[in-house]
């Protein structure tokens, strides 16, 4: 891989991990997002995705771009359905002329039931949300792309963004506030953090995979467990987490959100961070950030 990776939606949660790591092995990348001056919801014709990526040359485009909040994806069904799955369809037909790889970035929030599993990649999904359908419809037109990999993942990091905290951020400020505060013991994950679910990803489209495949720890836990790893990584205090189940009403999530990574530890050749790993490798992140900001 020497040729320019393009990282479209390069200023979200996983996109700035890649980013970072792109550099680190020092590749050369470009990021793609409205922090840039491109909205990638507006683009609407093969033509217009061209007339953005065909300039930059690149050997790989890797598609992170995403709303992941779900209340904005139901409050605005049609930008969510343009970027989740009108773009990975443009992506598809731009790949088929130019024969350039890419990667999918999908989701894992396809899952509902009342107790903890892992879901391989034949899993039967269930599409609660706007957000899901769109998701889902964009994954099912890129694997139709024989250039694609498409990744079903659970991403946690810090993103950095003012006002809006990602998941991780939020458990981090609300155990630094000193006050109890709910965690969730019927909605399980898989995670990784951000900068090891970029590697891995780096990693795998190096292997030279392509169809769907799941990328995620090896290791799904529930909410409240995820932040009580977090706590005790962070040297805070577990206590303030109060274990409950999720309220009623209110819009319909995912809750077993789990990820069987077999296929993607055979390809890689390695076993995938468990929840402590990927605790501690949060912690190291929000540790390394608050020296730089210091």
């Amino acid at each position: 891989m020497v040729s320019t990776v393009v990282v479209l939606g390069g200023r979200g949660l996983l996109g700035q991990a890649l980013m970072h790591e792109l550099v680190r092995r020092g590749l050369p990348a470009v990021a793609v997002s409205r922090a840039t001056g491109v909205d990638l919801s507006r683009l609407g014709s093969p033509q217009a995705l061209a007339a953005e990526l065909n300039p930059l040359a690149p050997g790989l485009v890797i598609n992170a771009a995403a709303i992941t909040e779900l209340a904005a994806c139901e409050r605005d069904p049609d930008q969510a359905c343009a970027l989740h799955a009108r773009l990975p369809g443009l992506l598809s037909a731009w790949a088929r002329d130019t024969g350039v790889p890419w990667v999918q970035v999908s989701t894992d929030h396809y899952f509902c039931g009342t107790e903890n599993r892992l879901h391989d990649e034949q899993a039967p999904v269930m599409l609660m949300n706007q957000y899901a359908r769109s998701k889902y419809a964009g994954e099912r037109l890129a694997i139709l792309s024989r250039h694609a990999l498409v990744l079903r993942t659970n991403v946690v990091g810090r993103r950095g963004w003012a006002g809006q905290p990602s998941f991780a951020e939020w458990v981090v400020q609300s155990l630094r506030s000193g006050q109890p505060f709910a965690g969730y013991v019927d909605s399980w994950a898989s995670s990784l953090e951000a900068g090891q679910c970029a590697s891995a990803l780096l990693d795998l489209v190096d292997t030279g995979a392509r169809g769907l495949v799941n990328l995620a720890s090896a290791e799904s836990i529930s909410k409240a467990d995820f932040m009580a790893e977090l706590a005790t990584a962070m040297g805070l205090d577990t206590r303030l987490i109060e274990r409950q189940p999720r309220p009623q009403g209110g819009l319909t999530r995912a809750n077993t959100l789990g990820l069987n990574v077999r296929c993607a530890q055979a390809q890689l050749g390695r076993a995938l961070p468990d929840a402590q790993q990927v605790a501690l490798a949060l912690a190291a992140a929000f540790k390394e950030t608050e020296l730089v900001a210091a």
